[in-house]
């Protein structure tokens, strides 16, 4: 933190002891944090605290008493991806300012003006951003952007990984990522030969200090350099670098910057992956953004890191200030203090002490008692000036005890610093972002669902999957967003008597994709044509998959169902509260959440506990289905192979990456929307756990999901899960299956 500002950052984000998405790093305690505060106040800094994970529901009553000692000092902000924390955080400190991580995978302009409403005033979207796509939301959503540009790049969108959870319970949406993406991976046919190990998955590190003009011009209000786990020369190389060129942009806008060969040596001589990139700025992926031969770092230079060593981390910011004192005899002492803070004006504060007396011996003199001004080491000030006045008023001279000026500059020095840190303090503000209009909303319809008798839901990936699906009449079927657009007569028309159908009444609903982005292809136009048009009314509703989704339903006000998928994270009660905010006003409304697929069996009972009494809402739970590990704007298949040329255009593709134990994890394309899909090894089954399951209070529905399962895969499992056949059971119980979370409990 030191090494940062004195290289000149404006503010840092730093972890405390909890709810820190980097829970094995050397984070701050409760005292640290609190003098950090005050630190960074007193220099014109600022401080943000990374309470960035998911909450489970027993650990929220944590929050306050971790929170209360920091909102107390002036803490400036908190970043969060938890909805509960959000809301937690908004109505109980409101003068705490509220950031969005990049874990919640902001992609637009939609997802940001619904942050906007429920609270935040700084979004961070996902670094698979454009450059365009960022300077969007600055305009139309009319939010603080920060943007990441300097450090570690994950392969999937941040907030969407599963991999290092499913495969080993370190979950990445609790600060506990232990990397997947960084090991070593094969593929039996490639171009670069037979069964060479490689690493598909580890992206080069971030440098875009060549762009710093142009992020300017974009309007990003703050730039985030990714400091965390790494040595104090690190935090202070980097930002020294960046802080030279956005200075040299300002003093001459107009002047190409033209970064040195020295300082480009030296940022990639501080902890960067083999070569650099640009990030997604200007490139919506590529092979060249890749580490594909090794993640490992280079090598780094003793002497660089000595020279950093000596220029930011020996010591610490000092205030400078004027000091002036008055030696009157038979006047009380008087020391007296002015610090310049420039915007925010000048500052005086004087101390007085006993009346100085006559020298009964040795007089003092200016010398001396600028010898004990200047004993400033060990507070916050440095003296620029010091203005000694001394009148004896007779030859003898004037006495006043080295004890009293130490006391004088002590108490001075004190009362300084009390001043400067109370103008620090942020105004009051006004929160009026409907933070208890969801618990005072009608909820007779969730009321009312509840009482219904639990269901079968199935998702379909593939026509093929859909086909099956129809002949066993769940009581819903999501169809996927690409099989939407590409139905046929033959297949509407059937499930438009299936529909009709009033013992059956089947819904369908369309399954939109992971990600929703206005790129070169503008994937909200996919939207808009499920609004005005519903394939021919045949599809009641829409299952919600990211935050962009979401803001544009509500913004349009859509009236058919909403379901929400379990990528939108509820992990406690305030969590669904916050949701349900935007049930308010409107027909919009949030019908359905889904049960997280993080959580065990005892931690979805103490969810639900929480929803259904404050709530009563629906809620999904999956038992059957891939987990999707990681969905990427990298490609697999472009990096490994070649692009398939059909971004933008319903087309979808299955290879296998395999992986150190020779587990084969199928990688699925979506080329409409231009993303990888990397799902788990097994499937997970909760087959042998449904008696339990069907006892839980607050479970609605029970869903099967669908990815790359042939015909008779399918069929087998509808009928092992819907009809209880014995023979399918039997069969599904010999296959290899997970189960995933449901008694292994995330860290």
């Amino acid at each position: 933190m030191v090494g940062a500002f004195n290289a000149g950052a404006d503010a840092v984000y730093l972890g405390g002891s909890k709810f820190g998405a980097r829970a094995y790093a050397d984070n701050f305690d409760k005292d640290q944090v609190l003098d950090a505060i005050s630190y960074a106040h007193l220099h014109g800094k600022r401080i943000y605290m990374t309470v960035n994970t998911l909450v489970k529901e027993r650990e929220f009553d944590q929050l306050y008493d971790f929170l209360a000692p920091f909102a107390e000092k002036h803490l400036d902000g908190v970043i969060v991806q938890d909805y509960g924390v959000m809301r937690f955080i908004r109505d109980e400190f409101p003068l705490v300012e509220l950031h969005a991580s990049t874990q919640q995978t902001i992609t637009g302009v939609y997802g940001a003006k619904l942050l906007k409403d429920l609270g935040c005033c700084r979004v961070v979207p996902a670094r698979e951003l454009s450059l365009t796509e960022m300077k969007a939301i600055r305009k139309e959503a009319d939010i603080e952007v920060e943007a990441f540009i300097h450090g570690a790049m994950c392969y999937c969108y941040s907030g969407a990984c599963l991999f290092s959870s499913m495969v080993g319970s370190r979950s990445g949406n609790r600060g506990r990522c232990a990397q997947p993406c960084r090991l070593p991976y094969r593929l039996a046919e490639t171009s670069l030969g037979k069964d060479k190990e490689i690493y598909p998955l580890s992206l080069k590190d971030m440098c875009t200090i060549d762009m710093i003009p142009e992020l300017i011009e974009a309007g990003i209000d703050s730039f985030k350099i990714e400091g965390r786990m790494k040595r104090p020369e690190y935090a202070a190389g980097v930002t020294a670098l960046y802080r030279k060129y956005i200075d040299s942009y300002y003093q001459n806008p107009s002047e190409k910057i033209r970064v040195s060969e020295e300082d480009m040596n030296v940022l990639k001589t501080l902890y960067l992956r083999t070569g650099i990139s640009e990030g997604y700025y200007h490139k919506h992926n590529g092979k060249d953004m890749v580490t594909v031969s090794s993640p490992a770092y280079n090598g780094t230079s003793e002497e660089v890191l000595e020279t950093i060593k000596v220029k930011y981390l020996t010591g610490e910011l000092k205030v400078k200030c004027s000091i002036e004192c008055r030696l009157v005899l038979g006047e009380p002492a008087v020391i007296s203090m002015i610090v310049d803070k420039g915007e925010d004006g000048y500052f005086y504060e004087a101390v007085t002490g006993n009346e100085v007396q006559a020298s009964t011996k040795r007089p003092m003199d200016e010398e001396s008692v600028r010898k004990q001004l200047l004993r400033l080491g060990n507070t916050a000030f440095e003296a620029e000036n010091i203005d000694i006045t001394i009148d004896p008023r007779d030859k003898e001279g004037i006495f006043v005890p080295v004890s009293e000026l130490n006391e004088l500059r002590r108490q001075l020095c004190e009362n300084m610093i009390q001043q400067l840190l109370a103008v620090s303090e942020a105004p009051a503000k006004e929160s009026d972002s409907g933070a208890d209009k969801a618990s005072k909303g009608n909820h007779d319809s969730y009321d009312r669902e509840m009482e219904a008798d639990l269901d079968y839901h199935v998702l379909v990936n593939t026509a093929e999957q859909l086909d099956v699906a129809l002949d066993m009449e769940p009581s819903r079927i999501y169809v996927d967003s690409d099989i939407y657009f590409t139905l046929d007569k033959d297949r509407l028309s059937r499930m438009r008597e299936l529909k009709n159908d009033e013992e059956n009444g089947m819904e369908f609903i369309v399954a939109l994709p992971f990600v929703t982005r206005r790129e070169s292809f503008d994937a909200t136009k996919d939207l808009e044509m499920i609004l005005e048009n519903s394939k021919y009314d045949i599809f009641d509703g829409v299952l919600i998959r990211n935050f962009e989704q979401l803001g544009f339903f509500k913004e349009k006000d859509y009236s058919g169902k909403v379901i929400l998928d379990y990528g939108v994270y509820t992990w406690n009660t305030q969590a669904a509260i916050l949701l349900s905010e935007c049930n308010v006003n409107g027909n919009f409304r949030i019908e359905e959440m889904s049960v997280p697929l993080e959580l065990s069996s005892h931690e979805i009972k103490e969810l639900l506990k929480g929803i259904s009494g404050n709530l009563g809402v629906p809620m999904s739970m999956n038992v059957y289905g891939k987990t999707p590990m990681m969905i990427s704007a990298g490609c697999v298949k472009k990096t490994l192979q070649n692009c398939s040329g059909k971004m933008g255009h319903f087309n979808k593709e299955t290879m296998k990456i395999v992986d150190r134990l020779g587990n084969e994890l199928d990688v699925t394309t979506n080329c409409r929307n231009c993303y990888n899909c990397i799902w788990n090894v097994h499937p997970t089954s909760l087959h042998k756990k449904l008696d339990e399951i069907k006892n839980v209070s607050g479970i609605r529905h029970l869903r099967l999901d669908f990815t790359t399962e042939d015909k008779k895969e399918t069929a087998r499992i509808l009928k092992g899960f819907m009809l209880e056949d014995k023979k399918a059971l039997s069969e599904i119980d010999e296959m290899k299956y997970t189960t995933g979370h449901f008694k292994r409990a995330v860290e």
